[in-house]
């Protein structure tokens, strides 16, 4: 099943979707079932419609990662249901923590996608496969679709444009972190609780996370200055923070704090609400909880995509496999 949202990115996708999904299905002699929603929810209703049926289903996302993030919302531990995403979104995150745009808007591949086994974030929000982020990162997510209105402003201009506006709010909150045996206090300007690499339309903040290990990498930013955060956010948006090992790169240790964790808890201590969003659906909290989901999620690849891809690990799919 193709569900639809024609509200998803700058325009109505579902007038070249449709022709493009029949021709590939005639190809590959399969009769898919196409829904097109009518607004915000209408994807979660449809996936669940085809939950309570308890027969296997491949659902596929046509949207933006809102759209994804609704039918998770159904899909999680449901072994009979597995979903894909065909990005018409604006920032489109999710795929590429895979490959690019076009791999995932062949409907040929997509028609002989792979199954794949994917951790999920469990918080009161909610579940997601991608990141959850809190304190500016959220007030950034707000600020986007402003910014994506412009001419020529795709998701990661739009993103950049966000954190300048928010940041000149001088933006930071007093925390309590705790996971496991780690606990810090201090102020924060940034959060990211990463189960995927990317967010914000291609940054890339958890550059070696992997979607399938059984852990969260997370991402703590310091408050910089303003004159040193233009030349930070550069390096930030192409993960060279970090290093293969999980080492803060020299440039980044006087502000960032990173750890990998599989369950973590925060408490704001300033007493104003920090506004959470977990794959861009956004929320204000007092605090916040989050831990893995192992396996909890069955998602579709592309062929091509589903072998030796960075934030795929073999031996986490062989824990799902066994679980």
């Amino acid at each position: 099943m193709f569900i639809i949202n024609p509200a998803a990115g700058k325009k109505d996708a579902s007038a070249t979707l449709l022709p493009r999904i029949r021709a590939a299905a005639e190809r590959a002699g399969i009769y898919p079932e196409i829904e097109i929603t009518h607004g915000p929810g209408h994807a979660r209703e449809i996936a669940a419609r085809c939950a309570k049926t308890g027969e296997p289903a491949r659902l596929y996302a046509c949207g933006g990662d809102g759209t994804l993030n609704e039918m998770l919302q159904v899909a999680a531990g449901q072994e009979h249901l597995a979903v894909g995403c065909v990005p018409c979104g604006s920032g489109n995150d999710y795929v590429r923590n895979f490959g690019s745009q076009s791999d995932f808007l062949d409907m040929d591949a997509q028609l002989h996608a792979v199954v794949r086994s994917a951790d999920l974030i469990h918080t009161e929000q909610g579940y997601g496969i991608n990141i959850y982020a809190a304190g500016i990162d959220a007030q950034v997510a707000n600020g986007i679709p402003k910014w994506r209105r412009l001419p020529l402003c795709g998701g990661t201009t739009a993103y950049t444009l966000s954190i300048l506006e928010a940041v000149c709010s001088t933006f930071r909150h007093k925390l309590r972190v705790r996971a496991g045996k780690r606990e810090l206090e201090g102020d924060f300007m940034m959060l990211a609780i990463c189960n995927a690499q990317l967010y914000g339309g291609g940054y890339r903040a958890a550059p070696y996370a992997s979607i399938n290990d059984g852990l969260l990498d997370v991402v703590l930013i310091r408050p910089v200055s303003r004159l040193k955060l233009p030349g930070l956010l550069q390096d930030y948006r192409k993960g060279r923070h970090l290093t293969p090992e999980g080492t803060i790169t020299e440039k980044f240790r006087p502000y960032m704090v990173f750890f990998r964790t599989a369950e973590i808890d925060i408490r704001v201590l300033d007493h104003r609400p920090l506004v959470t969003t977990l794959d861009g659906e956004c929320l204000p909290q007092y605090q916040l909880h989050a831990e893995i989901m192992r396996c909890g999620a069955r998602i579709l690849l592309p062929p091509k995509l589903a072998q030796n891809t960075p934030v795929l690990q073999a031996m986490g799919e062989k824990a799902c496999l066994k679980k």
